[in-house]
This record gives C-alpha cells, structure tokens and sequence, in this order.
C-alpha cells in the first residue's frame, strides 16, 4: 500500500522547524515518526515524498530513518520538474541530494518547469497513494490545502498532523 505526504514549507510552520530542543518541533517529530511507524505496522510500504523543504523532507527523513528496521520499504521522490541548479541555500540542495541518492524511485511528473507543475505533482502524488498525510497549519489556502481538498474529492483517506494543536 502506498502513502504520500503533503504539509508546509518551513514559513508555514507556527514555530521554528528543524531545531532540536524546542518544544514544540520535538513533539512535531516525534508524532511523525510514530506515525510513519504506525503506517508500516498497517501494511504501507510505498512512501512518496514531493521533496519540498519542510514537511516533505520531514516525512523523508522519518521514512529512511525506518528503512534501517523495515528494509522491505520504499521511498519515492516525485519531483515536478527535474533537478536543476537552484538560488536555494547549500542546506536545502545537501538536504535534497541526499534524500535523492537515498530514494528507491525517483519520478520526474513534468520536464520542465510551468505554473502549475507543483499542483501536477501533487496530484499525481495522491492519484497513485492509498493514503494521505497531511502536515497542516489549518489555514485554509496554498499548496497543501489545494492538496487536502483534492485528496477529499477522490475518496482517499487523509491523516493529519496539526501543526497549530501541538502543545505539551
């Protein structure tokens, strides 16, 4: 069974992302990786990221951090359009190559990159998933809830992380 992600960039997190120590981003991933964990346990073992900094390389992470107990399971990286050179910090392009060199598939959605390749990959992220996460700030507009409303319209299942409920 397959389960892709969907969640914000790092700006759309009600805290400071990526900081050990603090509170609340603890609590943020210590429920994904339980999560992911959980999924596993039900029989997923096809996971797609769309390898956007943020909560796609959160759910990445949690993923192979679960390949060293679970090495039957897979992680895609749908890309919207093929990697190329980027004005991005030398965090975000380690960070992503090294998600890519450690994906079992790899899947390029557009050859190039248009207005509406990132919604393309989405959709082709939860067409092919049995299952959604979904990272969410609540806020009812963006990338992330185009992807939960499109996720609703086909019928699929969608779990959630919410990201402004997470509190000691």
């Amino acid at each position: 069974m397959i389960c892709c992600v969907t969640g914000h960039r790092p700006d759309g997190f009600p805290f400071k992302r990526g900081f050990c120590g603090d509170i609340e981003f603890d609590i943020y991933i210590n429920d994904l990786y339980n999560i992911t964990e959980k999924f596993i346990y039900e029989g997923y073992d096809h996971f797609i990221t769309g390898m956007a900094d943020g909560a796609d390389f959160d759910f990445a992470q949690s993923i192979l951090y679960h390949k060293d107990s679970y090495e039957y399971i897979k992680l895609e990286a749908a890309l919207p359009y093929p990697v190329t050179k980027t004005k991005k910090t030398t965090e975000y392009i380690e960070q992503r190559d090294y998600v890519l060199e450690k994906c079992n598939i790899t899947t390029v959605v557009s050859p190039y990159y248009f207005k509406g390749c990132m919604q393309k990959r989405n959709r082709y992220m939860v067409d092919k998933s049995d299952l959604v996460l979904a990272i969410w700030n609540g806020k009812q507009s963006g990338g992330t809830w185009d992807t939960i409303k499109y996720a609703r319209s086909k019928n699929k299942p969608i779990n959630y992380i919410l990201l402004n409920e997470l509190h000691l």
